[in-house]
């Protein structure tokens, strides 16, 4: 299993998953950071987007969440939703599916919603596949997502 889950119990673990939680549960409460896993361009920038703000840019105060474990697991994920003072969605597009993923597992959650969509400009009549579109120009879009929402969200 991928990321060394146990398979021998009725709960979904991934052990990967779960250190990181006992980590991040040690320290002071973060505000924690989902993403849309959507597989077309604007998916992969918001996927990109949350990592840069959680992992490189925000990296004191923000937690970044496995959506999948988060919503169908028990490795910890839902422990630093519930502990973090703000739930920030980076969502590729208007449908939000981060946002409902979440949801089902904790209905009624107070999240703020990005539609990182809004942020960057691309040529839509010519790219919908991830892997149309140059690396280097996803990740300079994912860049100018991730710094809008580090301006607009933890300036504060």
């Amino acid at each position: 299993m991928g990321c060394g889950a146990a398979g021998t119990s009725s709960k979904r673990v991934c052990s990967d998953a779960q250190r990181y939680v006992q980590r991040e549960l040690a320290g002071a409460p973060k505000r924690a950071v989902i993403a849309c896993e959507g597989a077309c361009i604007k998916g992969e920038v918001a996927r990109s987007a949350a990592n840069l703000l959680a992992y490189r840019l925000e990296r004191d105060r923000a937690v970044r969440i496995c959506l999948g474990d988060a919503a169908t697991a028990d490795s910890g994920m839902l422990a630093l939703v519930e502990r973090a003072p703000e739930v920030i969605a980076v969502e590729g597009c208007p449908l939000h599916c981060g946002t409902a993923i979440l949801h089902t597992r904790v209905p009624g959650l107070a999240t703020t919603i990005i539609d990182a969509s809004r942020l960057f400009e691309y040529d839509r009549s010519r790219y919908f596949e991830v892997l149309d579109m140059p690396r280097a120009e996803l990740d300079a879009h994912a860049a100018e997502v991730a710094e809008q929402i580090r301006r607009e969200h933890f300036a504060r």
